[in-house]
């Protein structure tokens, strides 16, 4: 029986008949990721605070997710990750959020059922990103502008630091990833040109990769755990190493002069056969075969691309182009520009959710974009109620989503099984950035935090979010102070070496770029005031550190 009951045989009636079930199947496909959307876009509504405590907790209330995406994965390996471990549909909702914590200077560790605090840690440089091992029991969180890594015991809550001898000025651990069995961990020195390598299972220093390149900054090891790809922002070629030897090679990468450290970010496919560059100043993405390390192609007519990411176990590549608010689309098997789409101010990292939808976290926006990557990247959304979101993060189960609201003192945590007032907030510290959840926390430790509130604890993050500013000299120092806790992080400004307005002017844009609000006006008086190097005078700290440096003084 042919199509419609047509009694033919004919290969032509037979050709509709499998055109027209393709068709059905893919209507079908639609409709219910349409559907499961539809109960995400009723659940996405902004509440009050008053409401989100009134939560009803009846099944009214609930709704179901769509599984787990067949693309979906945690990249919990990864240096900008989108999940903690493996994912895991019967996970149990409890477990532990930390967060690193910028112009706080600390990393703090919070109970994700209830938000009451766990424990905040005071760090000896800028906590920049943190990271939990395969097995959740090391957390490792990199610190800018000093000289270790902070390891942090999970079980016993005690931390040390791991340094890194053997040079005149401080490392500055920036980013850091995993080799795939979760025996060793890799960390960026991104001021002295050098890679460190940790044993993450015992939180120890195993050597140094010296002379890797000027500022280092993205890695990658491959599946296989032989070789490391690292980017450089102050290098017009990456980097890789031979982990077992030693050996270094150069990859051809631009003849552009990036000695200003205008390179960015590095990603590998999951199952390591591409890796691609952010070639920033170049306006560029470069692609390699990770196997051959021949370079592919370079893939330009993006705006000024930062970190880029392959979009779960796909060969779809994305970036996120702060400067002017958008995302390129790249396939790397075909080597070419798919599509550039305005998603908003400061658009910093692209991922793809446990749902099939594409989220991008907004630096310098009060939302976050969601798009349908089967429907042409169509906008469905934007997720209002959160503050230059930076980093997202999934729940193994992806029933919740995290933000690290930069600009901040507070973690958003969204329950996508609830159909409204579903936001609540969790206390943290100033800018927080990288954030990571450990989700096997035992239950005794878990009803510990969850009977009552560390009151210590939380004095402690309450002292460590609020600044003490000086009072302004004049009208530039003003304009400067006003935008402090909306820029990257103090750190970044008052640690910058530049000089001249030229410079400055370049560093003051990415300010405005990464969600900084200032007039055209104010912009001119912050590079007339750092050009002037008055903001070397300044003397800004939390209320915590001004306490602790009191005690050490009174101590000597």
């Amino acid at each position: 029986m042919g199509y419609n009951n047509c009694p033919c045989t004919c290969p032509a009636c037979w050709m509709v008949l499998v055109k027209f079930q393709s068709e059905v199947k893919t209507y079908m496909k639609k409709i219910l990721k349409l559907s499961a959307f539809a109960l995400l876009a009723v659940s996405l509504t902004a509440c009050s605070e008053a409401a989100v405590k009134d939560t009803s907790l009846d099944d009214k209330n609930s709704k179901e997710l769509p599984p787990l995406h067949e693309d979906y994965s945690s990249n919990w390996w990864k240096d900008q990750p989108n999940g903690n471990a493996d994912p895991n549909t019967k996970w149990d909702g409890e477990g532990w959020i930390l967060s690193s914590n910028e112009v706080s200077n600390g990393v703090a560790i919070a109970d994700i059922k209830t938000g009451n605090p766990v424990k905040y840690i005071q760090t000896s440089g800028t906590p920049h990103h943190v990271h939990l091992n395969k097995d959740q029991t090391w957390a490792f969180a990199t610190q800018r502008y000093g000289t270790s890594v902070l390891a942090i015991n999970m079980e016993t809550l005690e931390d040390h630091n791991i340094d890194f001898p053997g040079f005149d000025s401080d490392p500055a651990p920036q980013h850091l990833t995993f080799s795939r069995d979760g025996k060793y961990a890799f960390t960026s020195l991104n001021a002295v040109g050098a890679v460190g390598m940790i044993d993450a299972e015992k939180a120890k220093l195993i050597k140094v990769f010296k002379d890797v390149g000027k500022k280092p900054r993205d890695m990658n090891v491959t599946p296989d755990g032989k070789k490391l790809f690292v980017s450089l922002q102050a290098e017009p070629y990456i980097t890789v190493i031979d982990i077992e030897t030693g050996e270094m090679r150069h990859l051809e990468r631009t003849e552009t002069d990036y000695g200003k450290g205008t390179g960015s970010g590095l990603d590998m496919s999951n199952d390591g056969k591409f890796v691609a560059v952010s070639n920033t100043a170049d306006d560029e993405v470069a692609i390699y075969d990770s196997e051959s390390e021949k370079l592919l192609k370079k893939i330009g007519d993006i705006p000024k691309p930062v970190n880029v990411s392959f979009m779960g176990n796909t060969h779809i590549l994305a970036t996120g182009n702060r400067n002017d608010g958008s995302i390129s689309i790249m396939d790397a098997e075909k080597l070419q520009l798919l599509k550039t789409i305005k998603t908003g101010p400061g658009t910093n990292i692209p991922y793809l959710g446990p749902d099939g939808y594409w989220y991008t976290s907004q630096n310098g926006a009060g939302y976050l974009t969601v798009m349908d990557p089967e429907d042409n990247f169509k906008i469905v959304r934007k997720i209002w109620g959160v503050q230059n979101i930076h980093w997202l993060n999934w729940s193994p189960d992806g029933s919740m989503m995290f933000g690290s609201n930069w600009g901040d003192k507070t973690l958003t945590k969204i329950d996508l099984t609830k159909k409204k007032d579903f936001r609540t907030t969790i206390q943290v510290g100033l800018n927080p950035n990288g954030i990571a959840i450990k989700s096997n926390v035992p239950k005794e430790q878990l009803v510990k935090y969850q009977k009552e509130i560390n009151a210590e604890e939380a004095n402690r993050i309450k002292k460590a979010s609020t600044l003490i500013f000086p009072d302004a000299r004049d009208i530039n120092e003003e304009a400067f102070l006003g935008t402090c806790l909306q820029c990257h992080d103090i750190g970044r400004i008052m640690r910058n070496n530049s000089k001249g307005p030229e410079a400055w002017t370049s560093v003051v844009d990415r300010m405005k770029g990464n969600g900084a609000k200032m007039n055209d006006e104010q912009r001119q008086q912050i590079i007339d005031y750092l050009a002037s190097d008055q903001h070397k005078s300044l003397s800004i700290q939390t209320e915590l550190e001004a306490e602790l440096a009191k005690e050490k003084k009174d101590k000597e």
